[in-house]
């Protein structure tokens, strides 16, 4: 099947989109390990459901830990309309799984707004937010630990190509 034009109009704009991120990327400044730290910052709060607070909390806690404040509000884009229901799925079974609780459903009619989850009680909130964590704390070490050489290896081939271009 081939693809029509809008589809292929819309992989064009997909992928100058990511070329745009990949080099803001290269422009950050600071080193491989702040980037990282910054970036595992925002992936820890983006697990969090603090719709607008995430990247305020992200960039302070980045500020206090010297990591990249840029990079800490990039990570928190990780959740958003798309995935913010299955990461809130996840970790409210996490946290259900972590307290030996039965696993039940996530009570979606519920969470429609902040007063609706309050309602839930606190073994939801107990849960739900003991997920949050538990996920916040592995997928942030998962990002820094494999951020680290990752961003040392495109740094080291962004300066390589330049050194080319340059002789």
């Amino acid at each position: 099947m081939k693809a029509t034009g809008s589809q292929k109009s819309l992989f064009v704009k997909w992928k100058r989109f990511a070329r745009y991120i990949y080099l803001r990327f290269l422009r950050l400044r600071g080193s491989p390990v702040e980037i990282a730290r910054g970036f595992s910052i925002g992936i820890f709060w983006g697990m969090f459901p603090l719709p607008g607070l995430q990247m305020v909390v992200a960039i302070v806690t980045a500020a206090i830990f010297r990591g990249s404040k840029v990079a800490a509000a990039a990570g928190t884009w990780l959740t958003n309309p798309l995935t913010s229901l299955p990461i809130a799925a996840l970790n409210f079974h996490v946290g259900q799984w972590f307290l030996g609780r039965e696993l039940a459903d996530l009570p979606m009619d519920n969470l429609q707004s902040p007063d609706g989850a309050i309602k839930l009680g606190g073994e939801f909130l107990t849960s739900f937010f003991l997920g949050c964590f538990i996920t916040g704390t592995l997928m942030g070490m998962l990002s820094y630990y494999a951020g680290v050489p990752l961003i040392k290896a495109i740094k080291r081939r962004a300066a390589q190509r330049r050194i080319r271009r340059h002789h």
